[in-house]
């Protein structure tokens, strides 16, 4: 397998645990938060897609079977509608403690193991690294284009962003920074490239 780079930018951390609140919305707000509004599974980040109100609360162990999980904080994620929908109430037990029955089931992305069945290949396309992580890549629809190309277009506003206080460092000590204008300007061009291919994906 080519080079590979973690699935998500950063590992999100829930900052509360147990029955907190008990609305799908006054979790939401927290889940955002604890989460960077990106989605817990495939990392893309909400206002690609609509913002926050178009994201969901996803229920790792599905509420549909266990209901009394609910409003748990830490049975829930922030989730983009793609991966919400395709996870939907599927689970390979009926143990909501039980994730994993062999090479099938999910995985939390607040845990480590997340991360050592599924990558990124240097293009930013989502890949499985094992047996599970092929059976979450399926189930959950990892390989839509649209994961490859918002994480891409993330990666380049970032450089761009930073560029932009390096630019401005320079004009401020009366530097030439022609060189990082015209690299700036590719960026941006760059950006457009995949936000119209990602326009195009969706029609």
């Amino acid at each position: 397998m080519n080079e590979c780079e973690p699935i998500k930018h950063e590992k999100p951390i829930r900052s509360y645990s147990g029955e907190v609140w008990k609305t799908n919305r006054s979790n939401k707000i927290r889940l955002a938060k604890d989460f960077k509004n990106k989605c817990a599974y495939c990392d893309d980040l909400d206002k690609y897609s609509g913002g926050y109100n178009s994201y969901h609360v996803e229920h790792f162990a599905p509420k549909e079977k266990f209901k009394h999980l609910e409003f748990t904080y830490d049975n829930l994620l922030y989730s983009c509608p793609y991966c919400n929908i395709s996870k939907s109430n599927k689970w390979v037990s009926e143990d909501p403690m039980v994730n994993c029955i062999e090479d099938k089931g999910f995985l939390d992305p607040c845990g480590d193991e997340y991360y050592k069945h599924l990558a990124r290949d240097t293009s930013g396309k989502i890949v499985y690294t094992s047996k599970l992580g092929e059976y979450i890549y399926y189930e959950l629809k990892l390989y839509l284009r649209r994961h490859e190309i918002l994480n891409n277009l993330e990666k380049i506003r970032i450089k761009r962003k930073e560029l932009e206080v390096k630019i401005q460092e320079k004009k401020e000590a009366d530097e030439d920074c022609s060189k990082l204008e015209l690299l700036h300007y590719e960026l941006c061009s760059t950006f457009c490239r995949y936000y119209d291919i990602l326009i195009d994906e969706m029609d």
